[in-house]
Formats: C-alpha cells, structure tokens, sequence
C-alpha cells in the first residue's frame, strides 16, 4: 500500500521508537509485536528466531546483518540465486499471535533496482528484487526435523535435512518490475498462493520504504474468505530465473494491533 508523504515520517518515528524498546511486547497483552532481526549468537547472517530457507538445485543468496544506528537491518545479494529467511509463528511455547488481535503487518525495505527481466506472471521468470511472503494455516507449524522420530532418523543416516517452508495459503507483497501497483497476480503454478505487488518500477529504489498492509482485509480479497491463522513470515529476494543481480534490505517487521 502506498502511503502519501506526509504520512510516512509519522509511522516511521511511531515504529522506530517501538523498536528502541529493550524487551520484546508480550503478543497476547500488547498491540505491537516486533518481529524485526536481532544478531544471531552462533552467525553473522541468520538473525535470532529466524530459519534460513534454500531451495534445491538452487544457489544461495549472500545475506548479512548490519546495524544503522541501533536498528538491524538484513543485506541481501542475490545473484542468479535465491534464499529466504523464515520466521515460524504460533509454534512451541509462542502461541500467542492471533490474526483478530494483530491483523496489521508493517515493515521497511529498500533495493538498489528491479528484476530488469522479471515477468511476474511466468513460472520461468517470476522473480523478484523483494518479497515478504506471508504463509496462513490453522496452527503453526514445527520443523520437519524436530519431529522426534525423524530427527531420529536423519541423525542415524548423517543426512543435513535443510528447513521446509511451511504449507499454507500464502500471500507475497512483492516489489514488482512490469506488474502494476496494487496488482493481484496468481503465484505460478499455485492455486493457494496469491502475489500482491505494493511497489513497482525503479522510481523509489535506493531509498527505505515503508509498506502497512492489513493481512485479513487482503486474505478476504485473494481468497474470498476469512484467514484460517498465522503460521510463518518469510522473506526473498530472487534472481534464479533471469540469471540477474540485485540488493535488497529489509528491517523493522512488526505486526500491530491497528
């Protein structure tokens, strides 16, 4: 969703000021959940609460985290590649994050250009400078891996079982090349998967924005329905199908009451 000018210095300061904040807000009491990354204790580049995705046959992206000011911000390189960061929602202990309380989503990134060839539309080219997929399903949903049985398993034949997206109905806010702004496109190959594009064209590259889209309003308007819940959050950037080299920067993702 676009925002006129005058609007955005007043949820970036709101924002930025939740993210000064030392503690994390409960998410069954507060009206604000800062979903944003935090260093990671074991790695530079995958934040804490936070699952790096690869896909197969597929060559990873160079991520990276890196402060401005006390923000942490995620870098992103992709080059004829593709990665994702995934956060899980409403799994193990943190059952707390319920759609009717926080339908908002709000987050800032920026890119230095476009998918010069992306065509969003075309399984063989539907790539994407930026995207923030949100997945919906009942509950959430636990790594395959951390299932006993096959952790088991896995561990006893030496096998490195990387991390599943979880499945779902999913909706990707996308920084498009040649689809329109506001643009409702079906995912390749897809019938649960809907792209909404909320930046288009390389008019605002180089510069953070900051997108605020209410996830059950456009449920109901992909779907026709009302969402089942909230089960993951990722972010991609990818360049596998045209072979291209992009940046792209995400921060602050926070899921508000309003």
């Amino acid at each position: 969703m676009y925002l006129p000018r005058f609007q955005q210095p007043l949820i970036l300061i709101g924002i930025v000021s939740l993210l000064l904040c030392a503690t994390v807000l409960s998410a069954g009491d507060e009206a604000t959940i800062l979903l944003g990354f935090r260093m990671g204790e074991e790695s530079k580049s995958i934040p804490d609460g936070w699952e790096h995705l690869t896909y197969l046959r597929t060559a990873e992206n160079t991520m990276s985290l890196v402060r401005e000011g006390r923000t942490i911000v995620l870098h992103v390189a992709s080059l004829n590649s593709a990665s994702a960061l995934l956060k899980r929602i409403n799994v193990g202990d943190d059952r707390g994050i319920r759609l009717e309380n926080h339908p908002i989503l709000a987050w800032r990134w920026k890119i230095n250009r476009t998918v010069g060839m992306a065509v969003e539309s075309r399984k063989d080219r539907n790539d994407s400078a930026a995207r923030v997929r949100i997945i919906f399903a009942e509950r959430g949903i636990q790594p395959l891996k951390k299932n006993p049985g096959f952790e088991t398993i896995i561990k006893y034949l030496g096998i490195d079982m990387p991390n599943i997206e979880p499945s779902g109905f999913k909706i990707d806010y996308i920084w498009g090349t040649c689809a329109p702004q506001g643009a409702i496109i079906d995912y390749p190959g897809s019938k649960n998967h809907k792209m909404i594009v909320v930046e288009s064209g390389n008019s605002r590259a180089n510069q953070w924005i900051w997108e605020k889209r209410d996830l059950v309003k456009d449920f109901h308007t992909v779907f026709r329905g009302n969402p089942p819940g909230l089960a993951g959050i990722v972010v991609l950037t990818d360049t596998d199908h045209t072979n291209e080299g992009v940046e792209a920067f995400y921060s602050s993702i926070v899921l508000m009451h309003q």
